[in-house]
């Protein structure tokens, strides 16, 4: 039993770490962040990972990594409401981890939440200033889902400034320009 559990809190903590990252990957524009269920059908081994996890928290309850893992496995196969719950079971372990934070954010989003997107992308930035998903993916709730066009500028530079190499900085350059010409044809926002 021990054996499965350590093997077990192995593939959680590698599940964690490619985590990592996925919160700037859906970070994009409203039309291409969403997954159907059709996309997170074809993948099906996240439902093994599932099960596993589920049983490592029937048998520990307070396991962090093992509940960060399934929400992680809901998120990656696009079952946002579960991965929200699991996030905010992590987040009642520990309340500080911004990437969990933009993870929920995220997931938020995805279920057209974005006042509570926003939400845990401030408290993820409350945390640690420089979290550069996190600033990323609030621009994007702003810009596109809100249509907060200075609110989007406002992030997205502060975040070029602090990045200027960011993955997504091409992007985000263009979508400034864009908005500003929106605003300016709107009278600002």
């Amino acid at each position: 039993m021990n054996m499965r559990i350590g093997i077990a809190a192995a593939a959680a903590l590698l599940t964690l770490l490619s985590g990592c990252t996925r919160a700037e990957e859906t970070g994009r524009p409203p039309e291409k962040a969403r997954e159907t269920e059709e996309d997170a059908s074809r993948e099906p081994y996240y439902y093994g990972l599932i099960e596993e996890y589920r049983s490592i928290l029937a048998e520990d309850p307070h396991n962090l990594a093992a509940t960060i893992a399934l929400g992680n496995a809901f998120y990656d196969s696009g079952n946002w409401k579960e991965a929200i719950t699991y996030y905010e079971r992590a987040l009642r372990l520990d309340p500080h981890d911004t990437d969990i934070l933009t993870d929920l954010g995220t997931s938020y989003r995805n279920i057209g939440m974005p006042d509570r997107a926003i939400d845990a992308y401030r408290r993820a930035l409350r945390y640690n200033p420089g979290h550069l998903n996190a600033r990323y993916n609030l621009g994007v709730v702003y810009g596109y889902d809100r249509k907060d066009y200075a609110g989007a500028v406002r992030e997205w530079e502060e975040l070029l400034r602090i990045a200027p190499g960011f993955h997504h900085a091409a992007m985000m350059r263009a979508a400034i320009k864009s908005f500003e010409a929106n605003m300016a044809g709107k009278g600002g926002q």
